[in-house]
């Protein structure tokens, strides 16, 4: 046999077992129905054969005998495991019915006898009652096929001639159902084991689940037996310790404390642990005896009423009467009132109250426990009593826990035979209802009320200690902690849980100045407050956790040599991965030792200093790397000045001359008066303006390449120098709107004859523009104003504006926006040149009501000569 075969006998041998069962009662309940059926069947017979209902009687009876025996004998066999004794029981019964059917056929008139149509009826109802498999109802069919057919041919009327359509038709009809009944059982028989085998798997699965619960139950039940009994051991130092608190350092004594402390809440959670393996097992028998409710109550909520006064919660009680008779184990009961009572004061804020009452009820005794806390949302109270199932809402994240508490407290008082109520509105508390049934006198067992379970006695105080105590969280206010240490470099520490907070900043304080905080969701205030190097964060906080600060904190550019450590108890690959995607550098996994928390978060400090250096280094190397490329972009500019210079010159030279003896000979023609035609003065003043034009440009070009010399500037108001520019050109600007703005008494030092030049061009530029563009209104404006020891101008004119793309290029040298032939492009590097002489600034803008501005700053005061240029 296969190790496939071996591993399928298991099931073959239970289904064997379950199918023979089945059979077996199918077999029954289908006699039991063919033994009122077939002697019902004589009604049929007094209507089509009334003289055959005493011989078809009789033939009927004797098959309810056959069926009755046969059901006889499946009770009989009914212990034994013999499938095949079963399978013959059920095609015997068939075949038994369908054979008297074959009887009564032979005895009435052959393929003509309507009594075919039973056979059909019974192969119907034998292959829907009975499990059979495809070859048991395939026999059954060819069985009764074959003795009807030759029960037909052999009776003494049958004439094939005569009969031939019925007995074909009646053949035909049998050999259908045969054929459906076969396909209806081959596939009801596969059905019948697959749905079995699922059956069978889905209860090994549960006896294996049930075998590892029972495993699991063990294991805590015997892991928190071993560790009871060390952490007790740990406590007892501990304690003696603290009472000498005198003599102790101040850091050892807080170090005790917190060691205290969360013994105190290992213990008490491995406590309920244990209580929990211990219903699990069934093994915690109740030592029920019956005591009076007023002091078991009073004492318990007295033994607790330090951790109100720790958050200054009122702890009241509502007396009942104190002689009130309870039923019950007080061991067990004095958890239950404790869990519900530590609870009502964790999630109960500052200034809140708890009541605590008895009184007699229905069943027989209740007791409450009623807090004004945060509540619980409605969709969780169905599941508050679940076990490990916590809420989850904002308000109660504030206090961590496992979710044992009321789980251990409903088992216990379903232990009880009692029942467990609670009536909760968000924001306005809850109460918590114990119904406990009353005791009979004779069920009470003379326990005394200090006796406690053997071999717990010598550590009987250390597991009630623990059981009144809990994490006693920082109220809402002081979620912010005041910084300590005084490194020079800065970490945040981030964490919720007080005595992880306190160890963290203890361990980083000893170097570095250490913000605190207990929640995620000012973290990134206390960044931008402190600027520290470094963040500890905590991944489970309330409100935000530490995962969605990280994210957050690496989506500010300005955080980019920030270090973000994660604190976790995860250690799966699938959490390291999310942290280091969110933008942790480090994680530090609980627990974690002194030396690699320094160790770890020191590398991290010098990683992001060194970082911040080499950032520092490439920013100037950048602005270096521009500050020459501007050098040299001026470089170029000075040697393309020189160039003009140069041509400048030397065209002066040669123009001058000829341009004078021009203008001297036209100025002589026109004082001939009336000598002159009118053609003749039309044409001289054409030829005038020509030479105007030609004057203008060499005395632009004169004044770009002779300026005035150094040491002729004074002080003089630029008032004056857009003055001397506007009569200048009064001609150019008799149609233009002008308007000056905060001159006033505003002086400034340099040359009154390079500024009066400055203003011509911008006053003549912004003309020739608003000429050319046809503007409606025509308008120039000069503000100024005095800031800093600096002189700012801006000239601005209503025309069509500056192309965007000649922004950039406007002083360059001949570079020009107008048509050919309207200018050279030098005004405005003129201007350009002027006041870079004068140690000032000059750019153009568009303004975003439509015209172009020119916008100046010029020291007032010049520290130094002004350099004409060259």
């Amino acid at each position: 046999m296969s190790s496939t075969d071996k591993t399928n006998v298991p099931l073959e041998a239970a289904y064997d077992e379950y199918d023979r069962n089945l059979r077996r009662r199918s077999v029954i309940i289908a006699d039991a129905v063919a033994l009122v059926c077939m002697p019902a069947g004589i009604l049929l017979d007094l209507m089509v054969y009334p003289e055959m209902v005493g011989p078809f009687l009789a033939i009927r009876l004797g098959v309810d005998a056959i069926l009755l025996v046969i059901v006889l004998v499946m009770f009989a066999t009914r212990h034994l495991a013999n499938t095949g004794l079963v399978v013959a029981a059920g095609i015997v019964s068939t075949l038994v019915v369908n054979l008297s059917f074959c009887l009564m056929i032979a005895k009435t008139e052959g393929a003509l006898s309507p009594y075919y149509a039973g056979i059909n009826l019974v192969i119907l109802i034998m292959a829907t009652f009975l499990p059979w498999k495809a070859w048991e109802t395939l026999l059954v069919c060819l069985v009764s096929l074959f003795v009807y057919a030759w029960v037909c041919v052999a009776h003494p009327n049958f004439d094939l001639r005569e009969v031939e359509s019925v007995f074909f038709n009646n053949c035909y009809f049998i050999v259908i159902t045969a054929v459906i009944c076969v396909t209806s059982t081959w596939f009801r028989s596969r059905g019948r084991f697959e749905e079995f085998r699922l059956r069978h798997q889905l209860d090994v699965q549960n006896r294996q689940l049930q075998d590892l619960d029972r495993i699991k139950t063990r294991f805590f039940s015997n892991v928190s037996h071993e560790l009871r009994t060390p952490l007790t051991l740990i406590l007892g130092p501990v304690e003696s310790l603290l009472g000498r608190g005198e003599g102790l350092e101040e850091r050892v004594h807080s170090a005790l404390i917190l060691v205290h402390r969360n013994t105190l809440r290992l213990l008490k959670l491995i406590n309920d642990l244990l209580e929990l393996t211990r219903l699990d097992q069934g093994a915690e028998l109740l030592r029920s005896r019956t005591f009076a409710a007023g002091p078991f109550i009073k004492g318990i909520v007295e033994s607790v009423r330090h951790l109100g006064l720790a958050k200054q919660i009122r702890i009241k009680t509502s007396p009942g009467p104190d002689a009130l008779p309870v039923f019950g184990d007080p061991a067990r009961l004095e958890k239950v009132l404790l869990n519900l009572l530590t609870n009502a004061i964790k999630y109960t804020s500052t200034g809140g109250s708890v009541e605590v009452g008895w009184a007699q009820a229905e069943e027989g005794f209740s007791m409450w426990v009623a807090d004004t806390g945060v509540g619980i949302p409605a969709e969780d109270l169905e599941r508050i009593f679940d076990r490990f199932h916590q809420v989850r809402s904002n308000a109660a994240n504030q206090v961590q826990g496992v979710g044992i508490g009321l789980s251990l407290a409903k088992e216990i008082v379903e232990q009880h035979h009692g029942r467990i109520e609670v009536r909760s509105r968000v924001g306005e508390g809850s109460t918590f209802t114990v119904f406990l049934p009353a005791g009979r006198e004779e069920e009470s067992d003379d326990v005394p009320e200090s006796m406690t379970p053997a071999g717990e006695e010598p550590f009987e105080k250390a597991f009630r200690s623990a059981d009144r105590t809990w994490r006693n969280p920082l109220p809402a206010d002081g979620l912010e902690l005041p910084a300590v240490g005084t490194g020079e470099q800065t970490v945040l520490v981030a964490d919720d849980e007080v005595d992880m907070l306190q160890y963290v900043v203890s361990v980083l304080s000893e170097d570095y100045r250490v913000v605190q905080t207990r929640t995620g969701s000012n973290v990134a205030d206390l960044v931008a407050e402190h600027e520290p190097a470094l963040v500890v964060l905590d991944w489970m906080m309330p409100g935000k956790d530490g995962l969605t600060v990280c994210r957050e904190l690496r989506q500010d550019e300005r955080r980019r040599d920030l270090k973000i450590v994660l604190l976790t108890a995860r250690i799966d690959e699938k959490s390291k991965l999310e942290a280091l995607e969110a933008g942790a550098d480090d994680f530090l996994t609980k627990p974690f030792s002194t030396t690699e928390v320094r160790t770890r978060i020191a590398n991290l400090i010098r990683s992001g200093r060194l970082q911040a250096d080499l950032r520092r280094r490439n920013e100037e190397l950048s602005d270096a790397i521009r500050q020459l490329r501007e050098t040299e972009a001026m470089l170029i500019q000075s040697e393309k000045m020189n160039a003009v210079g140069s041509l400048s010159a030397g065209l002066l030279h040669e123009i001058n001359n000829p341009l004078n003896y021009t203008l001297t000979a036209i100025g002589i023609a026109n004082a001939q008066g009336t000598a002159l035609t009118p053609m003749l003065r039309e044409l001289l003043a054409d030829v005038e303006e020509g030479m105007s034009r030609i004057r203008d440009v060499v005395t632009n070009l004169r004044s770009f390449a002779y300026p005035e010399k150094p040491g002729t500037e004074s002080r003089f108001s630029p008032s004056e120098a857009i003055e001397a520019a506007r009569r200048i050109l009064a001609a150019e600007l008799r149609d233009v709107e002008f308007e000056e703005n905060g001159g006033g008494q505003i002086l400034m030092r340099g040359q009154k004859t390079q500024m009066t030049h400055l203003f011509m061009n911008l006053f003549s530029n912004a003309a020739k523009a608003m000429e050319r563009a046809r503007s409606p209104v025509r308008r120039i404006r000069v503000d100024m104003q005095e800031l800093d020891g600096a002189l700012e101008i801006r000239v601005s004119d209503s025309g069509p504006g500056i192309p965007p793309d000649a922004l950039s290029r406007v002083f360059e040298p001949f570079f020009t926006t107008a048509e050919v032939g309207s200018g050279l492009g030098m005004g405005l590097s003129i201007c350009h040149t002027i006041v870079s002489s004068h140690g000032g600034r000059i750019r153009a803008e568009n303004t975003p009501g439509g015209g172009a501005a020119v916008l100046i700053e010029i020291p007032t005061e010049k520290p130094t000569e002004i350099h004409g240029h060259h």
